[in-house]
Order: structure tokens, then C-alpha cells, then sequence
């Protein structure tokens, strides 16, 4: 069973690097997967269980995929586009915009869409869960930014089932409510979320306790978002196995007490646990909305809960084997989720590493043990996904896990219950829950300073992850094995795992793909600086956080010398006070002179590459756009001229008054591709080879504007665009100029062209 599924599993995983879907894959995929079946039932060839288990999972995915891609958007519709259906969540309302899931019953222009993410800005009436809607949506491809080390939306989008993204024009709501199944427990739910909000003060622990009992993480702040993923306690705030098994545990716990008092010859102890156990996380999973994690939690639960009341006739492998195969084949895109890996890699390494020893340790010490265990176990699993070892995860697990598993889920879900009987009771219970919230946020807040812990891995090699996983297994066997603890010399390629450093004369520019702005970073052999940040917005949600930091520590850099601020317009200047945090000896060039002034004159040399600023002439008075600091990059192997936000009456000035000074092989596209920007003279006497432009995908500005990209073209100047394919690349050597685009590489089957 245990070889079949992991077969299965790697069959299904092939989902994860898959560049694009093909129906004529599956027939030569099916005639091997055939023929090794035949081999292994009529040859007895047990190998070849493998190739057939392996074969039928990419078959089972394929098919998966190319079904959900069918329904799914794939180009911009003109105007905005009739639809009919039904709201299938708890919308989220935050800063006058409301956001929720759209099931389509009915469709204009025959469209397949099943299911879109809506976002309703300024509505003007109440969106509650089962409401039926008529809506006039302008539509959009799902898509998401396209960078290394960044969190890929797109990808989180189709998991989640929706085939486009849209935001209303009008509106008509057709139905109140609706009394179907899902309806029913959506509101129950937007009761629990009324009732925390009425019986919690701070807004803060609301939006914890929403996430723990109701899966509602919404309202979780970005900057609290960032405070659970440094410390490595996200797993808090999503419930999935930890949440579900605790409550299984609970309801194990309550079988057992039903037992002892309704004792039947014909159900044993283990039948009315198991039982017990399905229930409760039933009703837990229920109350979450039955979200993608919680329904992997619960069949988890469910294939071991009904294992456990078999026990003579089945091992703790095959339970987990069983249950890994009903999640793949129930929903075989979860090999898309880091849960899922994570849940059942843990739950793998703890069985390896307990089960048949004997423990000489007391409960309090074999929890401790537990969380170096799973640390070990994890550790390859963290590198390949996070590019980094965060070694102050045990350390917040041991501390809050204990607070969080033993006192503040199961007080909070007792209050619940007892709510239903007495108010006052309750009342005193829910002051009990938030004065234990505040110390778990207390600890976190203590501990976020000491996110250095976190160990990046540069350039993740095949002999890295081969030490990692060798190094795992081998601490993690007997004691008998004496000499297990030298798997630690195997580190040391991690340390000497450099990647390819740039020589003199060498720079690379990276574009970062932020959206509607603009974010660059340039690096030589020993320096690194970054060119505007992106933006901030009111959420908190930043473009520095999310796009800028993972992406230098994707790069393995760990100090920046200079911080270029073109001007101060949000998409350009919104993240520098994160950044600034993060790089604290940074040192700020700023059109508005906060520290040292980006006006023309300054210039300097990092390892034979020149930087030039050419443009303000002046800092006052400051004339927004016209005031972006322009710089020319150059050394022997090739030029780059970074032109900010500049519009025509600038670049007249600069063409009359410096035509050598801005020649370059490759220009920074000046204001995104604006109309006001890019004139023609301008273009003539940069005379560049290539164009580069940051634009956000279908943006309301309509950059680059067609005119100017045609202007481009017609003099045979290449134009490439962030909005197109991600982060643009380009490495000057000794052989020119090389210049990638992000997905040319890395393009998944999810990704929309």
C-alpha cells in the first residue's frame, strides 16, 4: 500500500513543474501505465508497481488539470460582462472594498467561468453569504506578480477554484438569502464572526480568534501576517491538522467518557473514539467553511480516526498511506499546497521516529523532543520551499503551541458551547481566552527580533538537498547507530554553496515585477542597489515586503548599499520605510534630500561600473514626476539608462543639453509607457538597442499606451514588459548583454499566458 501511494504521489506531483497541460499526453502515458500493469499482476514483476502507481497519478492529475483550465479565463473581455449567481463566502469588507467568492449560474457571451474572486469597491449595499446577484463585472484573467522568492497569486488563485478575478460595475441583488446546505453553515458562521466582534475588545485578537475558529484569517493585519510566518508559527492561523487533530482528540477524549457510561458488547472503546473523533472534526471543519485545509485535515482524521478502531488489522503506515491516497484522489491539486506537504511529511517523520521505541522521557520532555524531531524532519522540506532553515520555529513552537493547543483552542471553543446556555458564563470564559491571546501575541512580539535565526540557502543544488535529506534520516535513526550525530559534517556544503559571483566591469539589473510601478535592482561583484521600491497600500500590503526583500534573499543578499528613490509617488517610493528597516546601514538617495540629495553632479564606482546622475538639475521646486532622479549605468561590457517617471519636457532638456551623456544600449521606458513620455527625439538620442518597461497587468492607466509601444517598435527597437512575462533580467559580461524574462523559465500550467 505505503510503495503504490508514494507512487501515486509521485505521479500527481508532477503538477508542481508542468510548463502547460496536453490532452495527447495521456495516451502514450496510458500505454506504459497499461503495460507495467500487466507486467506486475501476470509477470509478478513488483517493480513495476511503481511505474503503473506513478503512471495512473499524472493521468488522474492531468486530466484534473485540463478539466479545471477548460472553464478558466484566458483573455481580457472588452466592457463589462452580465452575470448571475450565488455568493459562496463570507465576504470581507475592509477599506471601502468588498471581497468575495461568485459561483456563475448564468453567463454572457458563453463564457465557461465557474467561480471568480469579486471585489466591489464602495458598494452601496450589504454582500451576505447565499445572496443571489446579478452583476455587470469587468473581467480579468487571474493573475498574479512573477518573481523569484515571491508568493505566486496566480498559482493560490486556481487552487482556490476561481477562473478570473472582476470588479463591479453594477449591481441587482435578485435573491436575499438561500437555505441550501453551504448557505446554512455561512451563516452560522457570520454570527460566530458577529458574535467575537461584540465580545472581544481588541481588534487584534478578534481577528486571531476568527482565524482559529471560524478559518476567517481576513482580518488578521499584514504586519500580524508577517509576525506568525518570521516566527514560524503561520500553521497557528490556518486551521488545518494541528487545529482538527486537537479538536479529533477532544471528541476521542468524549468517547471514551461515553463508554463508560453506555457500555455496549457490540462497540468497543475504539469504535465510540473513532466516532467521537470523525464528529467533532466534522462539525470543526464546518464551522471553518470547509476550506481546502480543514477538508485535507479532516479526511486525514477520518483515515486514521477509522483505523484506530480497526487497529489489529491495519499499521500506522498503511493509515497513512490511506489517507494521503483518498486526499489525492479526492482533490489531487493539493499537491499544489505547502500544507500538504508539511502535514503528512510531519506526521511521517514523528511515526518514524517513535513509533516501536521506548521513550524514557516524561510528557513535557517528549514534547520537546517532538519539536527537534519534526525541525530535523522538515529541514529539507523548508530549504526547498522557503530557501531557508528558520531555527526559531522550535524554539516559538515549544512556547506557544503548548499555550495555544492546551488553553486557548479548547477554552474558546468551550465558550462557545457554553454560550449556548449561559451568556455571563460565557462571558468570563471569552475574558479568560483574550487574556491568553494577548500573552501568545506577547510571546511572538518578544520573539520577532530574533527572525535572524532563519539560515537562507542561496542556490538550492541537487547535492544540498541530497545532504539535507541524508542528514534528516540519519539523525533521526536509533541510538544504536553510534556515529549518526557526524551527519552533521554534511552542512558543510551549505555553507560553501555560493552562487556564481559577478566579475569586475559586471553588473545585473533586475525589474523587479511589481505590478503598476516600478522596483530595480542593480548588483556588481561587491555591491548591491536598489532603484525605487513599489508600493504601499492601505491594507499594509507592500511591495518592498512581499516582491523586493524576498527576492534579495531569494539572491542570498544580505546588504545593500544604496537606496535610490526616483521621486516620491507611492508606486515608486511606498515600501522605503520597510526596506530601510531591513537594510539598517542602507544609505538613501532622495529627490527630497532626506539624507544625502539625487541631483545631477553625483556620481561614483563600484567595481569598474560607472553611475551617473544626470537628471534633476535641481530639488526645488519639486516637480513630482519631472523630478525623478535619472542615472546612466555603464562600464566596458554595455550602458543601461534608468529614467524614473520623466515626461517630454525632460527629456527635451536632457536631449539639448547632455545627447552623449544619455546614449544607451538599454532604456528604462520613462513613465511606464505614458503617452506624456517617450517622445520621439528623446528615443533617437538615447538610441537604444532594447526597451524595458514596468507596467501592471491590464492596468487602469493603460500603460504602456499602444502608441508608444508602436513608436518603439517601428525603429526597430525590442520592447519588453514586466506585465508580460515577470521580472525582466539582464546580465552585462564580457560577451554583451544577456537578457531573460521570468516565465521564459519557470512557466506553470496555472499561469495564464
Amino acid at each position: 500500500m505505503l510503495t503504490f501511494t508514494l507512487s501515486f504521489l509521485i505521479g500527481v506531483a508532477q503538477l508542481l513543474w508542468l510548463p502547460e497541460l496536453r490532452l495527447f499526453w495521456l495516451i502514450p502515458i496510458s500505454l506504459i501505465t497499461i503495460i507495467s500493469f500487466y507486467f506486475f499482476i501476470k509477470l509478478k514483476v513488483h517493480h513495476t508497481l511503481i511505474i503503473f502507481g506513478a503512471g495512473l497519478g499524472l493521468i488522474y492529475a492531468v486530466s484534473f488539470g485540463i478539466y479545471a483550465k477548460s472553464h478558466q479565463l484566458n483573455i481580457l473581455p472588452e466592457g463589462y460582462i452580465k452575470v448571475i449567481g450565488k455568493v459562496s463566502n463570507l465576504p470581507v469588507y475592509k477599506n471601502e472594498k468588498t471581497k468575495f467568492s461568485f459561483e456563475i449560474n448564468e453567463i454572457d457571451n458563453n463564457y465557461k467561468l465557474k467561480k471568480v474572486l469579486v471585489s466591489w469597491y464602495k458598494a452601496d449595499k450589504i454582500v451576505e453569504s447565499g445572496q443571489i446577484w446579478e452583476f455587470d463585472l469587468k473581467l480579468k484573467p487571474i493573475h498574479g506578480y512573477k518573481n523569484p522568492g515571491s508568493f505566486d497569486y496566480s498559482k493560490w488563485l486556481f487552487r482556490q477554484g476561481y477562473d478570473a478575478t472582476a470588479t463591479v460595475k453594477k449591481a441587482k441583488l435578485i435573491q436575499a438569502e438561500s437555505f441550501d446546505p453551504r448557505s446554512i453553515i455561512n451563516i452560522i458562521r457570520s454570527r460566530f464572526s458577529n458574535l467575537i466582534e461584540a465580545e472581544f475588545t481588541s481588534t487584534r485578537i478578534q481577528a486571531l480568534i476568527k482565524a482559529l475558529s471560524i478559518g476567517d484569517k481576513s482580518q488578521i493585519s499584514y504586519e500580524d501576517s508577517q509576525l506568525f510566518q518570521e516566527t514560524g508559527t503561520a500553521h497557528l492561523i490556518a486551521i488545518s491538522g494541528l487545529h482538527i487533530g486537537l479538536v479529533a482528540y477532544i471528541g476521542l477524549l468524549f468517547g471514551r467518557l461515553i463508554f463508560l457510561f453506555y457500555t455496549n458488547e457490540k462497540l468497543n472503546r475504539f469504535k465510540y473514539e473513532a466516532f467521537f473523533s470523525i464528529l467533532f472534526a466534522l462539525i470543526y471543519a464546518l464551522l471553518a467553511g470547509f476550506s481546502i485545509p480543514t477538508i485535507r485535515a479532516f479526511i486525514m482524521v477520518m483515515s486514521f480516526s477509522l483505523a484506530y478502531a480497526i487497529k489489529a488489522y491495519i499499521s500506522r503506515w498503511q493509515a497513512w498511506s490511506i489517507a494521503m491516497l483518498v486526499v489525492l484522489l479526492i482533490d489531487p491539486f493539493s499537491v499544489l499546497d505547502v500544507g500538504f506537504w508539511f502535514s503528512f511529511t510531519a506526521v511521517a517523520v514523528l511515526m518514524f521516529a517513535f513509533t516501536g521505541r521506548k521513550s524514557n522521557y516524561n510528557k513535557i520532555l517528549s514534547f520537546i523532543h517532538a519539536q527537534f524531531v519534526i525541525l530535523i524532519g522538515l529541514m529539507p522540506m523548508m530549504v526547498i520551499v522557503f530557501g531557508s532553515i528558520n531555527l526559531l520555529t522550535p524554539i516559538a513552537n515549544l512556547i506557544v503551541l503548548p499555550l495555544a493547543s492546551l488553553l486557548l483552542i479548547p477554552l474558546l471553543l468551550v465558550s462557545f458551547i457554553v454560550y449556548l446556555f449561559s451568556e455571563s458564563v460565557a462571558k468570563f470564559l471569552f475574558n479568560l481566552v483574550e487574556e491568553i491571546a494577548q500573552y501568545l501575541f506577547l510571546i511572538l512580539d518578544f520573539l520577532q527580533p530574533y527572525k535572524f535565526l532563519s539560515v537562507a540557502v542561496n542556490q538550492l543544488t541537487f547535492l544540498i538537498v541530497t545532504s539535507l535529506i541524508t542528514i534528516s534520516i540519519l539523525l533521526l535513526l536509533p541510538k544504536l547507530f553510534r556515529w549518526k550525530y557526524m551527519a552533521i559534517m554534511l552542512f558543510i556544503p551549505i555553507f560553501y554553496n555560493n552562487p556564481k559571483p559577478l566579475n569586475q566591469k559586471e553588473y545585473r539589473i533586475n525589474i523587479l515585477d511589481v505590478g503598476q510601478g516600478l522596483s530595480i535592482i542593480i548588483s556588481t561583484k561587491d555591491h548591491t542597489m536598489i532603484y525605487d521600491t513599489g508600493a504601499k497600500y492601505e491594507t499594509g500590503f507592500n511591495l518592498a515586503s512581499s516582491v523586493v526583500i524576498p527576492f534579495l534573499q531569494y539572491k542570498g543578499i544580505d546588504n545593500v548599499d544604496k537606496l535610490i528613490i526616483s521621486h516620491s509617488d507611492n508606486d515608486h517610493a511606498g515600501g522605503k520605510e520597510e526596506l530601510i528597516e531591513q537594510f539598517s546601514n542602507i544609505q538613501i538617495y532622495d529627490v527630497v534630500a532626506e539624507k544625502t540629495p539625487c541631483i545631477k553632479g553625483e556620481e561614483w564606482q563600484w567595481n569598474e561600473v560607472d553611475f551617473e546622475v544626470i537628471s534633476p538639475y535641481n530639488l526645488k521646486p519639486y516637480l513630482g514626476n519631472n523630478s525623478s532622479c535619472v542615472i546612466k549605468i555603464s562600464s566596458q561590457y554595455g550602458s543601461i539608462l534608468l529614467t524614473g517617471d520623466i515626461e517630454e519636457p525632460i527629456e527635451y532638456r536632457l536631449v539639448h543639453q547632455m545627447p552623449q551623456a544619455i546614449k544607451s544600449q538599454i532604456l528604462l521606458v520613462p513613465h511606464h509607457g505614458s503617452r506624456t513620455s517617450s517622445g520621439e527625439e528623446f528615443i533617437k538620442a538615447v538610441n537604444p538597442e532594447i526597451a524595458l518597461n514596468s507596467s501592471g497587468y491590464a492596468n487602469q492607466f493603460n500603460h504602456p499606451h499602444p502608441l508608444i509601444k508602436k513608436l518603439y517598435l517601428e525603429k526597430g527597437i525590442e520592447f519588453f514588459d514586466t506585465q508580460d512575462k515577470g521580472m525582466l533580467e539582464v546580465l552585462f559580461n564580457k560577451e554583451g548583454y544577456e537578457l531573460k524574462q521570468y516565465s521564459d523559465v519557470n512557466h506553470h500550467f496555472w499561469q495564464v499566458k
